[in-house]
């Protein structure tokens, strides 16, 4: 499991494989972090960007970083204009975060820096996008390093409150403690050890909705909450098994 720190700072200095920047379509800089990035790597970022874009919001793209050594490459990330809140924009943060990582992944990064995505211009709330970018890094914590990378003292401390709020969930039948249930035919050893502890249950069958239960509890109540519930019910996962087997969760809260 990956270690996932706060960091307050500037990004641009931060030494790390990858650093993500919050960018806009065009991929050619702009406000804010992103144009910080874009002057710290030099002219030739913007060129590179410009052969990949137009980029949609939720994809992530990589250029190398420039004069951003020793920073290997950039993930170019694009956030989403916030609306009322309805239009999809948790999930489409959600997809630039997990997107970043799966990318930093098939580089073969071991180090990685994302700024507060979409909460500049973007608008989007910084407290409800700390949340959010907490619980996707902590749901797929892939990479060795996990910095986020905070640019003043308020947004610093929405993202600690974040990483260190626990995923609690309770039975919408009878009020029970929920825990998390794990789909597919393969566990893992660890996985198989939390549970014949009871810290997780065994999903992989159909409700009448037709979806796979995500929580269950101990009156043999399922449910399900969606897509918006995936990231929680994963770090629900990997905070019952690492409880079980004795181990750290691995994200630092200083």
């Amino acid at each position: 499991m990956g270690t996932i720190e706060v960091v307050l700072g500037d990004i641009t200095r931060q030494r790390v494989d990858i650093i993500v920047t919050a960018a806009n379509e065009s991929l050619l800089g702009g406000g804010g972090v992103d144009g910080a990035i874009h002057r710290a790597a030099g002219p030739r970022l913007a060129e590179a960007g410009a052969r990949l874009a137009p980029v949609e919001p939720g994809k992530a793209v990589a250029t190398p970083a420039f004069d951003l050594a020793p920073v290997k490459h950039v993930i170019h990330t694009v956030g989403p204009v916030w609306e009322d809140g309805e239009q999809g924009e948790d999930l489409v943060l959600t997809s630039c975060y997990l997107n970043s990582l799966l990318l930093a992944e098939e580089l073969e990064a071991e180090s990685i820096a994302f700024p507060a995505i979409a909460t500049g211009v973007h608008g989007f709330p910084a407290e409800r996008a700390a949340r959010i970018a907490t619980m996707a890094v902590r749901s797929l914590p892939i990479i060795d390093e996990i910095r986020l990378v905070a640019f003043d003292e308020e947004t610093s401390g929405l993202l600690r409150e974040a990483l260190a709020e626990p995923v609690r969930e309770w039975c919408p039948t009878c009020g029970a403690a929920a825990i998390p249930l794990v789909n597919g035919c393969r566990l893992l050893p660890e996985a198989r050890q939390a549970l014949a502890a009871g810290a997780i249950g065994l999903g992989g069958f159909l409700l009448d909705d037709d979806t796979f239960p995500q929580w269950g509890c101990a009156q043999e109540h399922y449910w399900t909450n969606g897509e918006r519930d995936e990231c929680r019910n994963q770090v629900a996962l990997n905070d019952a098994i690492a409880v079980t087997l004795g181990e750290d969760r691995g994200w630092s809260v200083p």
